[in-house]
């Protein structure tokens, strides 16, 4: 089958940082590729490229046998190339027909917009691809991350696209979301649609494509059929070797001090009840639950974000109330969000500022000016210490890859100088080889005497990491592990138990 997508010494440079380097691979036509690579490896730019975000400082793309050269989204879309961004790019108050033809309305003669022929020819598009139960009349804010991806399919659907784009589609899925979404690539393969698909998810990379293209550092490794490749051979092209993560040490002892109690907490807003825990010096505590447990919002309630409407929290044995995220950091808690760019990051600063933002008291003289001299020591030793790819710390926090932009998060949490440290899905969307590094991290940091309170949705990371598991549903706490307690099958039994 003819390439319908071929790159040629493709290369990009921002600043002293060669994001893409001579790439050159092709993509069958009516294929499901996978694009892998750790973060930074340069797969996002070259998304971007294709897009008409970015334009490429080197080289050719070719695009259905033509030159292709885009400058901006919409020449792509005309084109029939569209893109599914992690960060899903919807308007929330409009209906999930208007969203699908957003820029390209269906109009009655005189110009007037057609609303009912939109909402009948989502349905359509809906019906086209088995997904039937989306009213096309929703409006977007309502729905889940698994329902706005589906509408952002269908609105490529909607411009005849010929090429599509799936930038880490499953990270926010649960596992029946994740198997609605293959059903609906593969009936879009069948269909003649080729499909580009992106996550750092190995196994799901493995089962659903037929070709994988890796990069790394802005090169092009290897593309190969996905037959021929077994998950090992990925990372090893990924990384440059195997990364192992090794279960927990056992040595850390559970009845060490007691830094953090937790009795019979509640809150009303988020429907917290009867939380009740203990988190010893120099442990990792990790929170197990499928989505809508209660997790999140329990992290949120340490934190300060939604206080605590009953109950009691006392640290290092002293009762304290916490009524917002200021008095949390004042006393040694830190929280590192799910959601890096929205809640995390300042998105329009630079590296240097996002990193001091939680110790600027810290630095800033008695006349309110910062100490840049202390701001730009300390991001120094930050950049040094969790390997920040950047290209200073004057770059945008905007243009740094997802890996890097969480390494400055965490970066950001270890300048406070915390005692406790909350950390919500600290490697969601990062690569292989970042992974690694944070567990890593973590671990360190543990054994200098931090604690730390993990949730993850990777089952297998908080096994390998946590001393102890704590397993939520439906905002209660219904069971804690011991590190040999834990198997997969006694966490999933509890975390879906009535």
């Amino acid at each position: 089958m003819a390439a319908i997508l071929e790159l040629r010494g493709v290369s990009k440079r921002f600043g002293g940082v060669q994001a893409l380097d001579d790439v050159s691979f092709s993509v069958e036509e009516g294929h499901i590729h996978g694009l892998v690579g750790e973060n930074g490896a340069g797969k996002s730019t070259l998304i971007k490229i294709l897009d008409g975000v970015y334009t490429k400082d080197k080289g050719e793309v070719i695009f259905q046998g033509k030159p292709w050269a885009p400058t901006s989204p919409a020449e792509a879309h005309q084109a029939g190339i569209a893109v599914v961004h992690q960060e899903i790019p919807l308007c929330p108050n409009l209906t999930v027909a208007q969203n699908v033809f957003l820029g390209h309305p269906i109009c009655k003669p005189g110009g007037r917009v057609d609303l009912p022929a939109m909402e009948a020819r989502t349905t359509e598009l809906l019906e086209r691809i088995g997904q039937t139960g989306l009213d096309p009349r929703r409006l977007v804010g309502e729905l889940s991350v698994a329902e706005q991806q589906l509408t952002c399919i269908v609105q490529a659907l909607s411009r005849e696209c010929r090429l599509l784009i799936l930038d880490e589609p499953t990270a926010a899925l649960t596992p029946g979301e994740v198997e609605t979404l293959f059903q609906v690539l593969r009936t879009l393969q069948r269909e003649g649609t080729t499909i580009i698909f992106v996550s750092h998810i190995l196994s799901e990379v493995m089962e659903l494509t037929d070709a994988v293209t890796v990069l790394r550092n802005g090169r092009h490794v290897a593309t190969r059929p996905t037959s021929e490749l077994t998950t090992a051979d990925v990372v090893r092209m990924m990384v440059g070797e195997i990364a192992v993560d090794e279960r927990a040490a056992s040595n850390r002892a559970p009845q060490s001090e007691v830094i953090l109690d937790v009795r019979h907490l509640g809150q009303a807003t988020t429907g917290l009840k009867d939380i009740s825990f203990q988190l010893h010096r120099q442990e990792i505590l990790g929170l197990a639950g499928i989505q809508g447990a209660g997790r999140t919002e329990l992290a949120q309630c340490l934190f300060g974000v939604h206080p605590a409407t009953e109950g009691e929290i006392r640290l290092k044995g002293q009762p304290v109330r916490i009524t917002s995220p200021r008095q949390a950091i004042e006393l040694g808690i830190g929280y590192l969000t799910e959601d890096r760019r929205n809640l995390g990051l300042f998105w329009e600063m630079d590296v240097e500022d996002n990193l001091i933002s939680v110790i600027i008291d810290r630095i800033t003289g008695a006349l309110g000016r910062i100490d840049r001299q202390a701001a730009r020591e300390r991001g120094e030793q930050a950049v040094q210490a969790l390997n920040i790819r950047a290209a200073g710390l004057d770059q945008g926090i905007r243009y740094l890859s997802g890996g890097n932009q969480q390494k400055v998060l965490l970066s950001r949490w270890l300048n406070a100088e915390p005692s406790v440290l909350i950390l919500d899905e600290p490697t969601r969307g990062i690569d292989v080889g970042s992974k690694a590094e944070i567990r890593r991290l973590i671990r360190r940091l543990v054994a200098q005497g931090l604690s730390v309170i993990l949730i993850s949705s990777d089952l297998d990371e908080l096994l390998a990491l946590a001393d102890r598991v704590l397993v939520m549903t439906r905002k209660r706490v219904v069971g804690t592990l011991t590190a040999e307690e834990a198997t997969r099958e006694r966490v999933l039994a509890l975390a879906t138990s009535k």
